[in-house]
This record gives structure tokens, C-alpha cells and sequence, in this order.
């Protein structure tokens, strides 16, 4: 990475992927250099039982680029926990958006929106303005 200076990211699923946990990211890249980051994928640590916003909180420095999404609210005897329009689900995406304001994250933010595959495009035009206007507030 530093010697073609290009920044790599890793990409966390869910267990049991080796980086699935923030934790063991950070031990993966401790010592390393900074362009070794992540690309994080707020939906999976959620699904995980872990808070997205304090998973950022722990790699701050290291967030690459984001597959950013709100989930669904967790029902008993549901298992899938599937994508949502931004703000309507469990996320808490304003915490989510002001930490990474915190970190003053430059990267890529990708809308993965794998719900109502047929016909997402209403749904992915609903999150961009949802993103719009909660940035506009926040900033």
C-alpha cells in the first residue's frame, strides 16, 4: 500500500469472518500502516449485536469507505434483519453520520440496498434524500 501509495480496505461480514468484530480488525492492522484501513459495513455489525457507531469509534482513523445502510428493527422469531430506507430502521444514522463528521471521513460512502431487489430504485433515491437532508442539518 505505501510503496504504490494506494489505501487498501478490508471488508467485515458476519461471523464467522475473521473481521467481523472491530476488535479483531484493529489487532489484524495494529503496527501497520495507514493506508491499511476498512471498508465497514454498518448493517453486519448490527446484525452481530454490536453498535455501529462505536465500532467507528473504535477504528477512527481507518474508515476507508462504508456500505452504508439502516436495517430493519429486530423482531422475535424473525431472523432477517433486511435493508431499509435510511431512518425508518434500527440505525442510529445521524450518530452514525456525526462520528464519522468527528473523524473527518473523506471516503466512499455506498449505498447497499439489497431489499426489494425488482424495484429499489424508489427506495435508494429515498435514502439519498434522506442523506441529503440529514447532512444539510448536521453540518
Amino acid at each position: 500500500a505505501n510503496k504504490y501509495k494506494i489505501d487498501v480496505a478490508i471488508h467485515n461480514h458476519p461471523k464467522p469472518s475473521n473481521y467481523w468484530n472491530p476488535d479483531m480488525f484493529m489487532e489484524a492492522v495494529d503496527g501497520l500502516s495507514n493506508r491499511i484501513g476498512a471498508c465497514t459495513d454498518v448493517g453486519h455489525w448490527a446484525r452481530m449485536g454490536l453498535d455501529p457507531v462505536k465500532c467507528l469509534q473504535k477504528i477512527s482513523g481507518r474508515v476507508k469507505s462504508l456500505h452504508f445502510k439502516d436495517i430493519k428493527e429486530e423482531v422475535a422469531g424473525e431472523e432477517e434483519r433486511h435493508d431499509v430506507i435510511w431512518g425508518t430502521g434500527s440505525l442510529d444514522m445521524e450518530g452514525m453520520l456525526l462520528e464519522l463528521k468527528k473523524q473527518n471521513f473523506k471516503g466512499v460512502f455506498s449505498i447497499e440496498y439489497e431489499y426489494n431487489w425488482d424495484n429499489s430504485v424508489p427506495d435508494i433515491k429515498k435514502c439519498i434524500s434522506y442523506f441529503n437532508e440529514t447532512v444539510d442539518e448536521l453540518l
